[in-house]
């Protein structure tokens, strides 16, 4: 009876050290991003509801205004958005590989478009873009509601729907609040199937630079071309590890 009982408690804690171990696995293959909230919202429970799914998919770095910092109430690491220094910024574009904004707005939508970098959130969303990153943000409180679109003047209704139009075609993907999970797994998967391509172009402004070697994404395709002038202007190029 004894040694049935050990047994029973050896299995159990076999199972709880793989079960814990899985978690663990499970954990670490979450991708890396960054949610950023610094815009008011309207409806702040739906936004921080919207957080909470982003986390179980995502290993989220979360930056906030001070306001959110408040509503989130201490659930989790944040980086304050007022006191972070330009490394804490520099470091959380070049570690995480998607942004994510549960909420916007309409001051965001003319930056992008315009590549205004002036305040702290357009600046970070703007290196995303620069570093070739997926940006995926709610449109629920920029698009305008039947009412809006019924009273606003066509011109104002106009140039938004145009800085959205070309913030889009700047790989930013605007899409209802529930469909950010979603759209960001699948820009993850074209992210990482992305190959850049090194051209000769590239070679000539490093050459100009006076660079003497470029790292290069490890899914880079280098022309022809580009080789045989690197090799020309003696320019390494090495591809990430």
């Amino acid at each position: 009876m004894a040694v049935d009982v050990k047994e029973k408690v050896k299995e159990l804690v076999r199972q709880a050290v793989e079960a814990y171990i899985s978690e663990q696995g499970n954990e670490e293959k979450k991708p890396n991003i960054t949610v950023l909230l610094n815009y008011h919202s309207i409806n702040p429970e739906l936004i921080l509801k919207a957080v909470t799914e982003i986390k179980q998919s995502f290993a989220v770095k979360l930056v906030a205004s001070k306001d959110w910092e408040e509503q989130l109430d201490g659930e989790q690491e944040v980086l304050s958005l007022a006191q972070a220094n330009q490394r804490d910024l520099e470091k959380l574009w070049n570690t995480t590989d998607l942004l994510i904004l549960p909420v916007a707005s309409f001051q965001l939508v003319s930056k992008l478009a315009l590549m205004m970098d002036d305040d702290r959130t357009a600046h970070t969303a703007i290196q995303f873009q620069l570093l070739g990153k997926p940006i995926v943000i709610a449109n629920n409180e920029v698009e305008l509601g039947v009412y809006q679109q019924i009273l606003a003047p066509h011109s104002v209704q106009e140039k938004l729907q145009g800085y959205m139009r070309t913030t889009q075609k700047d790989q930013v993907k605007w899409v209802p609040l529930n469909q950010l999970v979603r759209t960001a797994k699948e820009q993850l998967q074209h992210y990482k199937e992305k190959q850049p391509l090194i051209k000769a172009k590239h070679i000539e402004h490093a050459a100009r630079a006076n660079v003497k070697s470029i790292t290069v994404p490890k899914e880079s395709k280098i022309t022809p071309v580009a080789k045989d002038m690197a090799r020309e202007m003696k320019i390494d190029i090495q591809k990430e590890t």
